[in-house]
């Protein structure tokens, strides 16, 4: 029995190419059926661990995005809400009212919020931006 490197099925000692991929055959050794089978099942372990690394780092990466936003959003509603406070009405001021500045960064916020809560789209867990 040989082992095919690119795919790992277990092919026929007689055969020059892989059955499943074509794949050729030419420089593997024959070796037992144990063997062969012995060696593919540590194949699919390491792919199966391979696997599961990138999916904790891809897990790990959504957790910091998701940091990032409520870090963002919590900001945009606190300097909000701090300008709105700290400020007076004052309609014409140039270049930018602290009133009306206050009043947009508290409605990104809560929009931002609102897109993170509800979602954007159909989705089962109400997170649109974050689908699988």
């Amino acid at each position: 029995m040989k082992l095919c490197p690119k795919c790992g099925a277990i092919v026929s000692g007689e055969n020059d190419r892989c059955g499943i991929c074509s794949a050729g055959l030419w420089q593997t050794t024959k070796k037992p059926l144990e063997e062969a089978v012995q060696e593919g099942e540590r194949v699919e372990g390491d792919a199966a661990d391979q696997l599961m690394r990138k999916e904790r780092a891809s897990a790990r990466r959504i957790v910091i995005i998701r940091l990032g936003v409520y870090v963002v959003t919590v900001v945009l509603i606190l300097s909000g809400f701090l300008l709105l406070l700290n400020s007076t009405y004052a309609p014409l001021s140039f270049p930018f009212p602290p009133f009306w500045t206050g009043l947009v960064l508290v409605w990104l916020g809560v929009g931002m919020l609102l897109y993170v809560v509800i979602g954007a789209g159909p989705s089962e867990r109400g997170l649109g931006w974050w689908r699988r």
